[in-house]
C-alpha cells in the first residue's frame, strides 16, 4: 500500500513540474504572462529574450526565437544574420531611431 502512494505523489509532482497554471494581468493595452524562473533557465532565456508567440487552434505556443525555423531560409544565413545582430546592436538601435 505504502508503494501506491508512493507512485501516486510522483505522478502528481512529475505532473505539477510540467504544468502551471499562470494568471494573465493587464500590461498596458495588452494582458501578459508570467513565465517561472525554472522555466526560463532551462529554456535559456531572460528578460529582453525574443520569443515567437503561436496560436494552434486552441492553444498559444511561445518558443524561443533562437528555435524558430524559417523555411525557405539557409540555417547558415539566418546564424549570420543573428551574430550580426549581436555584435552591432547597439549601430542598428541607433539606425532605427531615423
Amino acid at each position: 500500500m505504502l508503494a501506491e502512494k508512493s507512485l501516486d505523489k510522483s505522478v502528481h509532482c512529475q505532473y505539477n513540474i510540467n504544468m502551471l497554471t499562470q494568471k494573465l494581468y493587464r500590461n498596458g493595452n495588452s494582458v501578459a504572462v508570467t513565465i517561472p524562473k525554472e522555466y526560463l533557465q532551462e529554456l535559456n532565456l531572460k528578460e529582453g529574450s525574443l520569443v515567437v508567440v503561436e496560436k494552434h487552434g486552441n492553444e498559444l505556443v511561445v518558443t524561443s526565437k533562437d528555435k524558430v525555423v524559417v523555411s525557405g531560409v539557409d540555417p547558415r544565413f539566418v546564424k549570420i544574420v543573428d551574430e550580426f545582430i549581436v555584435e552591432h546592436r547597439d549601430v542598428l538601435e541607433e539606425l532605427s531611431k531615423r
